[in-house]
Protein backbone atom coordinates (compact mmCIF):
# COMPACT_ATOMS: atom_id res chain seq x y z
CA UNK A 1 0.00 0.00 0.00
CA UNK A 2 1.60 3.22 0.00
CA UNK A 3 3.02 4.54 2.79
CA UNK A 4 2.07 2.28 5.53
CA UNK A 5 2.09 -1.36 5.23
CA UNK A 6 0.47 -3.60 7.85
CA UNK A 7 1.01 -7.08 8.70
CA UNK A 8 -1.34 -8.85 5.59
CA UNK A 9 -4.08 -10.49 8.06
CA UNK A 10 -4.78 -7.37 9.85
CA UNK A 11 -4.99 -5.28 6.71
CA UNK A 12 -7.59 -8.04 5.20
CA UNK A 13 -9.66 -7.63 8.27
CA UNK A 14 -9.06 -3.64 8.16
CA UNK A 15 -10.21 -3.32 3.96
CA UNK A 16 -12.73 -5.71 3.68
CA UNK A 17 -15.23 -3.90 5.48
CA UNK A 18 -14.71 -1.43 2.59
CA UNK A 19 -14.01 -3.34 -0.36
CA UNK A 20 -17.11 -1.62 -1.99
CA UNK A 21 -18.36 0.59 0.97
CA UNK A 22 -22.62 0.93 0.68
CA UNK A 23 -21.94 4.77 1.84
CA UNK A 24 -18.47 5.88 0.40
CA UNK A 25 -18.84 3.77 -3.34
CA UNK A 26 -21.02 6.26 -4.66
CA UNK A 27 -19.17 8.68 -3.63
CA UNK A 28 -16.16 7.78 -5.71
CA UNK A 29 -18.10 9.16 -8.78
CA UNK A 30 -17.97 12.51 -7.42
CA UNK A 31 -15.75 15.36 -9.10
CA UNK A 32 -12.81 16.35 -7.37
CA UNK A 33 -13.65 19.63 -5.71
CA UNK A 34 -10.88 22.42 -5.19
CA UNK A 35 -9.04 22.78 -1.38
CA UNK A 36 -6.51 24.60 0.08
CA UNK A 37 -2.98 24.08 -1.61
CA UNK A 38 0.12 22.62 0.44
CA UNK A 39 3.57 24.32 0.27
CA UNK A 40 6.64 22.57 0.29
CA UNK A 41 10.33 23.50 1.13
CA UNK A 42 13.79 22.25 -0.80
CA UNK A 43 16.83 21.15 1.35
CA UNK A 44 20.22 20.49 -0.65
CA UNK A 45 22.64 18.14 -0.13
CA UNK A 46 25.78 20.24 0.53
CA UNK A 47 27.92 20.01 -3.15
CA UNK A 48 31.07 19.47 -1.62
CA UNK A 49 29.52 16.41 -0.14
CA UNK A 50 28.59 14.89 -3.24
CA UNK A 51 31.72 15.78 -4.66
CA UNK A 52 33.74 14.25 -2.13
CA UNK A 53 32.17 10.82 -2.66
CA UNK A 54 32.19 11.04 -6.24
CA UNK A 55 36.01 11.54 -5.63
CA UNK A 56 36.46 8.42 -3.29
CA UNK A 57 34.23 5.81 -5.45
CA UNK A 58 33.58 5.10 -8.90
CA UNK A 59 30.91 7.12 -10.71
CA UNK A 60 28.96 4.93 -13.07
CA UNK A 61 26.04 6.33 -15.15
CA UNK A 62 22.56 4.83 -15.38
CA UNK A 63 23.38 2.89 -18.54
CA UNK A 64 25.87 1.42 -17.16
CA UNK A 65 24.05 -0.24 -13.93
CA UNK A 66 21.27 -1.54 -17.05
CA UNK A 67 23.94 -3.11 -18.83
CA UNK A 68 25.27 -5.07 -16.01
CA UNK A 69 22.46 -7.11 -14.83
CA UNK A 70 22.52 -9.68 -12.55
CA UNK A 71 18.82 -10.88 -12.66
CA UNK A 72 16.19 -11.51 -15.28
CA UNK A 73 12.36 -10.74 -15.72
CA UNK A 74 10.47 -14.14 -15.85
CA UNK A 75 7.54 -15.05 -17.97
CA UNK A 76 4.14 -14.55 -15.44
CA UNK A 77 3.10 -17.49 -14.12
CA UNK A 78 -0.72 -18.22 -13.77
CA UNK A 79 -1.25 -16.63 -10.39
CA UNK A 80 0.72 -13.73 -11.23
CA UNK A 81 -1.37 -13.39 -14.25
CA UNK A 82 -4.50 -13.27 -11.54
CA UNK A 83 -3.22 -10.17 -10.12
CA UNK A 84 -3.25 -8.34 -13.94
CA UNK A 85 -6.71 -5.87 -14.63
CA UNK A 86 -9.77 -7.14 -16.08
CA UNK A 87 -10.41 -4.13 -18.06
CA UNK A 88 -8.72 -2.37 -19.43
CA UNK A 89 -6.70 -5.46 -19.91
CA UNK A 90 -2.71 -5.33 -20.36
CA UNK A 91 -0.80 -4.73 -23.72
CA UNK A 92 2.92 -5.75 -21.46
CA UNK A 93 3.40 -7.77 -18.41
CA UNK A 94 6.20 -8.99 -16.74
CA UNK A 95 7.31 -10.73 -13.73
CA UNK A 96 10.10 -11.18 -11.07
CA UNK A 97 12.29 -13.90 -10.01
CA UNK A 98 11.61 -16.39 -7.62
CA UNK A 99 13.26 -14.09 -5.09
CA UNK A 100 11.94 -10.82 -6.16
CA UNK A 101 8.38 -12.57 -6.58
CA UNK A 102 7.88 -14.26 -3.22
CA UNK A 103 9.93 -12.02 -0.68
CA UNK A 104 8.75 -10.65 2.57
CA UNK A 105 11.62 -8.58 3.23
CA UNK A 106 11.21 -5.73 0.20
CA UNK A 107 7.85 -4.98 -1.15
CA UNK A 108 7.12 -3.27 -4.39
CA UNK A 109 6.17 0.40 -4.69
CA UNK A 110 6.64 3.27 -6.89
CA UNK A 111 7.77 3.13 -10.22
CA UNK A 112 8.50 5.65 -13.43
CA UNK A 113 10.73 4.96 -16.86
CA UNK A 114 12.87 6.60 -19.44
CA UNK A 115 9.31 7.80 -20.70
CA UNK A 116 9.82 10.52 -17.93
CA UNK A 117 13.19 11.09 -17.51
CA UNK A 118 13.99 12.32 -21.81
CA UNK A 119 12.07 13.75 -24.45
CA UNK A 120 12.94 10.63 -27.10
CA UNK A 121 11.83 8.23 -23.84
CA UNK A 122 14.97 6.73 -23.77
CA UNK A 123 17.61 7.36 -21.79
CA UNK A 124 21.07 7.46 -23.89
CA UNK A 125 20.38 4.08 -25.91
CA UNK A 126 18.75 2.75 -23.10
CA UNK A 127 14.67 2.00 -22.35
CA UNK A 128 14.44 1.73 -18.76
CA UNK A 129 12.25 0.85 -16.41
CA UNK A 130 12.62 2.07 -12.47
CA UNK A 131 10.20 0.02 -9.98
CA UNK A 132 10.86 1.38 -6.26
CA UNK A 133 10.70 -1.04 -3.26
CA UNK A 134 11.11 -0.75 0.62
CA UNK A 135 12.59 -2.78 3.08
CA UNK A 136 9.71 -4.56 5.38
CA UNK A 137 9.76 -5.33 8.85
CA UNK A 138 10.78 -8.68 8.47
CA UNK A 139 13.58 -7.37 7.08
CA UNK A 140 14.67 -5.57 10.12
CA UNK A 141 15.44 -2.32 8.36
CA UNK A 142 12.36 -0.63 7.65
CA UNK A 143 11.71 2.04 4.95
CA UNK A 144 15.23 1.16 3.71
CA UNK A 145 14.83 1.81 -0.28
CA UNK A 146 16.36 0.41 -3.46
CA UNK A 147 15.54 0.58 -7.07
CA UNK A 148 15.25 -2.04 -9.50
CA UNK A 149 17.04 -0.76 -13.17
CA UNK A 150 14.81 -2.78 -15.61
CA UNK A 151 16.93 -2.92 -18.80
CA UNK A 152 13.71 -3.46 -21.41
CA UNK A 153 16.07 -3.05 -24.53
CA UNK A 154 14.53 -6.19 -25.58
CA UNK A 155 11.51 -6.58 -23.92
CA UNK A 156 11.49 -10.60 -23.82
CA UNK A 157 14.61 -10.80 -22.57
CA UNK A 158 14.26 -7.74 -20.08
CA UNK A 159 16.91 -8.22 -16.73
CA UNK A 160 17.67 -5.89 -13.98
CA UNK A 161 20.14 -4.84 -11.09
CA UNK A 162 19.18 -3.20 -7.62
CA UNK A 163 20.58 0.42 -6.80
CA UNK A 164 20.31 1.06 -2.94
CA UNK A 165 19.63 4.78 -1.79
CA UNK A 166 21.65 6.65 0.44
CA UNK A 167 22.38 10.22 2.24
CA UNK A 168 25.75 11.46 2.35
CA UNK A 169 26.55 12.88 5.49
CA UNK A 170 27.17 16.77 5.79
CA UNK A 171 31.31 16.23 4.87
CA UNK A 172 30.88 13.33 1.96
CA UNK A 173 33.32 11.31 4.35
CA UNK A 174 30.26 8.55 4.77
CA UNK A 175 26.86 7.83 4.16
CA UNK A 176 23.31 6.34 5.17
CA UNK A 177 20.39 4.56 4.21
CA UNK A 178 17.66 6.83 2.67
CA UNK A 179 14.17 5.87 4.43
CA UNK A 180 11.60 6.21 1.90
CA UNK A 181 8.33 4.09 1.03
CA UNK A 182 8.77 4.17 -2.58
CA UNK A 183 5.06 4.83 -2.84
CA UNK A 184 5.36 6.76 -6.35
CA UNK A 185 8.90 7.76 -8.46
CA UNK A 186 9.42 9.93 -11.08
CA UNK A 187 12.10 10.68 -13.58
CA UNK A 188 13.04 14.03 -15.17
CA UNK A 189 16.47 14.38 -16.44
CA UNK A 190 18.84 13.65 -13.75
CA UNK A 191 16.57 13.73 -11.21
CA UNK A 192 14.68 11.15 -9.56
CA UNK A 193 11.80 11.56 -7.04
CA UNK A 194 10.60 9.33 -4.45
CA UNK A 195 8.24 9.99 -2.04
CA UNK A 196 8.77 9.76 2.01
CA UNK A 197 7.95 8.00 5.00
CA UNK A 198 4.22 8.91 6.38
CA UNK A 199 3.58 11.24 9.81
CA UNK A 200 6.96 13.08 9.30
CA UNK A 201 8.24 15.80 8.04
CA UNK A 202 9.75 14.98 4.52
CA UNK A 203 7.77 14.60 1.82
CA UNK A 204 10.11 13.91 -1.00
CA UNK A 205 13.27 12.27 -1.75
CA UNK A 206 15.59 13.05 -4.34
CA UNK A 207 18.04 11.23 -5.93
CA UNK A 208 20.34 11.71 -9.47
CA UNK A 209 21.91 9.63 -11.82
CA UNK A 210 25.19 11.92 -11.96
CA UNK A 211 26.00 10.09 -8.32
CA UNK A 212 25.31 6.79 -8.56
CA UNK A 213 28.78 5.07 -6.65
CA UNK A 214 29.93 1.66 -7.26
CA UNK A 215 31.05 0.06 -3.80
CA UNK A 216 34.73 -1.06 -3.26
CA UNK A 217 33.06 -3.27 0.00
CA UNK A 218 30.84 -5.57 -1.64
CA UNK A 219 31.07 -8.28 0.92
CA UNK A 220 29.79 -6.03 4.23
CA UNK A 221 26.50 -6.37 5.23
CA UNK A 222 26.47 -2.49 6.61
CA UNK A 223 26.12 0.74 4.70
CA UNK A 224 28.61 3.62 4.62
CA UNK A 225 32.55 3.62 5.04
CA UNK A 226 33.93 0.18 6.49
CA UNK A 227 37.29 -1.10 7.31
CA UNK A 228 36.74 -2.47 3.25
CA UNK A 229 35.69 0.89 1.66
CA UNK A 230 32.18 1.67 1.30
CA UNK A 231 29.29 -0.72 1.04
CA UNK A 232 25.82 -0.80 0.63
CA UNK A 233 24.48 -4.13 1.95
CA UNK A 234 26.57 -6.28 -0.46
CA UNK A 235 24.78 -3.99 -3.12
CA UNK A 236 27.60 -3.25 -6.43
CA UNK A 237 25.47 0.36 -6.49
CA UNK A 238 24.19 2.88 -4.44
CA UNK A 239 22.95 6.24 -5.46
CA UNK A 240 22.80 9.57 -3.26
CA UNK A 241 20.50 11.69 -2.64
CA UNK A 242 21.04 15.40 -3.80
CA UNK A 243 18.28 16.93 -1.43
CA UNK A 244 14.43 16.62 -0.53
CA UNK A 245 11.51 18.39 0.36
CA UNK A 246 9.75 19.19 3.46
CA UNK A 247 6.20 19.99 3.80
CA UNK A 248 5.82 23.65 4.87
CA UNK A 249 3.23 23.15 7.33
CA UNK A 250 5.40 20.59 9.45
CA UNK A 251 4.80 16.98 9.88
CA UNK A 252 2.35 15.48 8.02
CA UNK A 253 -0.82 13.28 9.42
CA UNK A 254 -1.70 9.96 7.92
CA UNK A 255 -5.23 10.21 10.18
CA UNK A 256 -6.12 13.29 9.43
CA UNK A 257 -7.51 15.02 5.90
CA UNK A 258 -7.41 18.56 6.99
CA UNK A 259 -3.62 18.68 8.14
CA UNK A 260 -0.87 18.38 6.32
CA UNK A 261 -0.89 15.43 3.54
CA UNK A 262 1.23 12.85 3.70
CA UNK A 263 1.89 11.74 0.38
CA UNK A 264 1.22 8.36 -0.46
CA UNK A 265 2.64 8.54 -4.20
CA UNK A 266 3.37 10.61 -7.02
CA UNK A 267 3.73 10.88 -10.72
CA UNK A 268 5.10 13.09 -13.23
CA UNK A 269 2.91 14.92 -15.80
CA UNK A 270 4.55 16.12 -19.01
CA UNK A 271 1.60 17.43 -20.89
CA UNK A 272 1.76 20.76 -19.15
CA UNK A 273 4.48 23.54 -19.70
CA UNK A 274 6.34 23.70 -17.59
CA UNK A 275 5.94 19.55 -16.53
CA UNK A 276 4.80 19.02 -13.05
CA UNK A 277 4.91 16.99 -10.21
CA UNK A 278 1.45 15.70 -8.67
CA UNK A 279 0.64 14.04 -5.69
CA UNK A 280 -2.00 12.02 -3.83
CA UNK A 281 -2.38 10.56 -0.28
CA UNK A 282 -3.59 7.05 1.06
CA UNK A 283 -6.32 6.75 3.32
CA UNK A 284 -7.85 3.62 4.74
CA UNK A 285 -10.88 5.15 6.60
CA UNK A 286 -12.86 5.77 4.18
CA UNK A 287 -14.77 8.87 5.72
CA UNK A 288 -11.48 10.47 5.15
CA UNK A 289 -11.16 11.80 1.43
CA UNK A 290 -7.60 12.23 -0.09
CA UNK A 291 -5.65 14.96 -1.53
CA UNK A 292 -4.64 15.57 -5.18
CA UNK A 293 -1.44 18.03 -5.42
CA UNK A 294 0.42 19.95 -8.48
CA UNK A 295 3.72 21.20 -8.30
CA UNK A 296 5.53 22.56 -11.12
CA UNK A 297 9.19 21.99 -12.47
CA UNK A 298 11.68 24.67 -12.76
CA UNK A 299 15.44 24.90 -13.16
CA UNK A 300 17.74 22.19 -13.32
CA UNK A 301 15.11 19.20 -12.69
CA UNK A 302 13.77 20.85 -9.50
CA UNK A 303 10.07 21.79 -8.50
CA UNK A 304 10.25 25.92 -9.25
CA UNK A 305 10.74 27.51 -5.87
CA UNK A 306 11.10 30.81 -4.87
CA UNK A 307 14.12 32.60 -3.50
CA UNK A 308 13.84 31.18 -0.23
CA UNK A 309 12.90 27.63 -1.43
CA UNK A 310 9.53 27.37 -1.26
CA UNK A 311 7.82 25.87 -3.64
CA UNK A 312 3.80 26.77 -4.27
CA UNK A 313 1.50 24.12 -5.40
CA UNK A 314 -0.64 25.02 -8.42
CA UNK A 315 -3.20 22.94 -8.04
CA UNK A 316 -4.95 21.66 -5.09
CA UNK A 317 -8.23 19.48 -5.26
CA UNK A 318 -9.92 16.78 -2.89
CA UNK A 319 -10.82 13.27 -4.63
CA UNK A 320 -13.79 10.79 -3.28
CA UNK A 321 -11.96 7.96 -4.45
CA UNK A 322 -10.84 5.68 -1.11
CA UNK A 323 -7.62 3.64 -0.85
CA UNK A 324 -6.13 5.89 -3.54
CA UNK A 325 -2.38 4.11 -4.16
CA UNK A 326 -1.65 5.46 -7.83
CA UNK A 327 -2.11 8.91 -8.78
CA UNK A 328 -1.52 10.34 -12.58
CA UNK A 329 -2.64 13.27 -14.51
CA UNK A 330 -2.37 14.44 -18.20
CA UNK A 331 -4.16 16.81 -20.04
CA UNK A 332 -6.22 17.93 -17.47
CA UNK A 333 -7.66 14.68 -16.91
CA UNK A 334 -6.06 12.97 -13.61
CA UNK A 335 -5.98 9.03 -13.27
CA UNK A 336 -6.41 7.80 -9.31
CA UNK A 337 -5.97 3.93 -8.42
CA UNK A 338 -7.71 2.55 -5.57
CA UNK A 339 -6.96 -0.99 -3.92
CA UNK A 340 -9.04 -3.55 -2.23
CA UNK A 341 -7.74 -5.91 0.42
CA UNK A 342 -9.71 -9.11 -1.34
CA UNK A 343 -10.46 -8.34 -4.92
CA UNK A 344 -9.28 -6.35 -7.98
CA UNK A 345 -8.70 -2.66 -7.93
CA UNK A 346 -10.36 0.07 -9.60
CA UNK A 347 -8.94 2.97 -11.84
CA UNK A 348 -10.80 5.96 -12.07
CA UNK A 349 -10.31 9.20 -14.19
CA UNK A 350 -11.27 12.23 -12.83
CA UNK A 351 -11.74 16.36 -13.37
CA UNK A 352 -13.56 18.80 -11.46
CA UNK A 353 -16.46 17.83 -13.51
CA UNK A 354 -16.82 14.01 -14.18
CA UNK A 355 -15.73 11.03 -11.95
CA UNK A 356 -15.79 7.57 -14.22
CA UNK A 357 -14.20 3.90 -14.04
CA UNK A 358 -13.88 0.77 -16.18
CA UNK A 359 -15.95 -1.78 -15.40
CA UNK A 360 -16.59 -5.16 -16.04
CA UNK A 361 -18.37 -8.00 -15.65
CA UNK A 362 -21.79 -7.05 -15.13
CA UNK A 363 -21.10 -3.03 -13.66
CA UNK A 364 -18.41 -3.43 -11.16
CA UNK A 365 -15.85 -1.37 -11.10
CA UNK A 366 -13.33 -3.58 -9.48
CA UNK A 367 -11.62 -4.11 -13.16
CA UNK A 368 -8.02 -2.69 -11.89
CA UNK A 369 -4.93 -5.16 -11.00
CA UNK A 370 -5.42 -6.53 -7.64
CA UNK A 371 -3.54 -5.21 -4.64
CA UNK A 372 -2.08 -1.88 -7.22
CA UNK A 373 0.49 0.18 -6.50
CA UNK A 374 1.94 3.77 -8.38
CA UNK A 375 0.66 4.52 -11.60
CA UNK A 376 3.59 6.08 -14.54
CA UNK A 377 3.15 7.38 -18.53
CA UNK A 378 5.46 6.98 -20.52
CA UNK A 379 4.28 9.58 -23.13
CA UNK A 380 6.98 7.81 -25.89
CA UNK A 381 4.96 4.73 -26.12
CA UNK A 382 1.17 5.76 -25.17
CA UNK A 383 1.32 3.15 -22.44
CA UNK A 384 0.75 3.57 -18.62
CA UNK A 385 2.57 1.59 -16.51
CA UNK A 386 2.14 -0.40 -12.98
CA UNK A 387 2.74 -2.95 -10.31
CA UNK A 388 0.91 -5.40 -8.07
CA UNK A 389 2.19 -5.40 -4.88
CA UNK A 390 1.53 -8.37 -3.09
CA UNK A 391 3.69 -11.88 -3.54
CA UNK A 392 2.65 -14.97 -4.11
CA UNK A 393 2.91 -15.96 -0.62
CA UNK A 394 1.41 -12.71 0.52
CA UNK A 395 -1.83 -13.69 -1.58
CA UNK A 396 -1.45 -17.72 -0.53
CA UNK A 397 -1.51 -16.67 3.01
CA UNK A 398 -4.80 -14.99 2.60
CA UNK A 399 -6.46 -17.57 0.36
CA UNK A 400 -6.28 -15.50 -2.88
CA UNK A 401 -4.31 -16.04 -6.18
CA UNK A 402 -2.30 -13.52 -7.28
CA UNK A 403 1.34 -12.17 -7.64
CA UNK A 404 3.68 -9.36 -8.12
CA UNK A 405 3.61 -8.02 -11.70
CA UNK A 406 5.07 -5.08 -13.97
CA UNK A 407 2.31 -4.00 -16.61
CA UNK A 408 1.19 -1.94 -19.12
CA UNK A 409 -2.40 -0.13 -20.83
CA UNK A 410 -2.72 2.28 -23.19
CA UNK A 411 -3.33 5.72 -21.95
CA UNK A 412 -6.08 5.65 -24.83
CA UNK A 413 -7.67 2.93 -22.98
CA UNK A 414 -8.42 3.89 -19.91
CA UNK A 415 -12.06 5.60 -18.85
CA UNK A 416 -12.91 8.90 -19.98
Amino acid sequence: MGILRLGLPALAALLAAVVAPATASAAYSDPLTTTTKQGLVWHATPAAALTALDNALPNVSANTVVNDTNYTMTGCSSAEKAALPKAPTASAALCWDADRGSSALWVPQGLTTSGDADDDGMWGADKIILSGWHGSTELGRYNDARIQFVNYNKPSAAGFRMVYLAVPNSTGTDFSAAKAHMGGMAWLGDKIYVTAVGDTSTAIRVFSTKHILQMTDTTSNDIGKTSGGYAAYTYKYAMMQVGYYTYSGGTCSMSSDTGVPCFSSLSLDRSTSPASLVTTEYFSDQSLHGRLYRYNMGDDYLLGANSSGTVGASEAYRSYVGNMQGVLSHNGKWYVAHSSATINGQLWTQTTGASNAATCGSTSNACWAVHPESLTYDWSTGLVWSQSEWSTADCTAQSQTCGRTLFAVPLSALPA
